[in-house]
């Protein structure tokens, strides 16, 4: 493109992220700004995203504190999980949890299933059964929810806990009616 501006290198950003180039996205973001193109929201929705998906904890964590330091760009839902994401695949799970922390009044479902996920991946029962306990209130009709948190205890060998969230499950969700196809009303 003769004229780029930062809708096109967002887009390029995203797409990169998005193919697992992480490396190149994060090249691209650093080019853009060498240009004097401002990044926005979305180039660093799609940045902190490269990061997460090709495990680049120390640039992501770079990139969140320019984004709220440099560029005043106060976090969003998408980024805060993205953040959630990089630093829980990474085995980073209290820093994860402090990032939620710090910007509590600003969480919601995506963010702590974020953390519920990278709990269940490296076994971490304790802060499972705190995301859990919010994810339940948020949405307390996803039996996913307590499904991931009933294989997190059985894979640490809580079978106890594990039992007692799959009651739970069982006590709070109703189950719904099977569906019929109109040809099999017919009969």
């Amino acid at each position: 493109m003769k004229d780029r501006d930062v809708v096109s290198y967002s887009a390029m950003i995203t797409a990169l992220a998005n193919h697992g180039k992480s490396e190149e996205a994060v090249h691209t973001f650093l080019k853009m700004k060498e240009e004097g193109i401002k990044p926005n929201q979305v180039t660093f929705i799609a940045v902190l995203n490269a990061c997460s998906q090709g495990g680049l904890v120390e640039e992501g964590l770079k990139h969140f504190e320019l984004m709220t330091q440099n560029f005043g760009i106060e976090p969003l839902l998408e980024h805060l999980t993205c953040m959630v994401d990089l630093l829980g695949k990474a085995g980073q799970l209290e820093k994860a949890y402090g990032v939620i922390m710090e910007y509590t009044n600003a969480v919601d479902g995506g963010v702590w299933g974020a953390l519920l996920g990278a709990c269940k991946v490296h076994g971490n029962a304790e802060l499972g059964e705190i995301a859990a306990r919010h994810l339940f209130e948020i949405e307390l009709d996803d039996a996913g929810n307590y499904v991931i948190l009933a294989n997190i205890y059985a894979s640490v060998g809580k079978w106890k806990d594990a039992e007692r969230v799959r009651l739970m499950m069982r006590e709070r969700i109703k189950r719904k009616t099977p569906g019929l196809s109109w040809i099999s009303s017919l009969r």
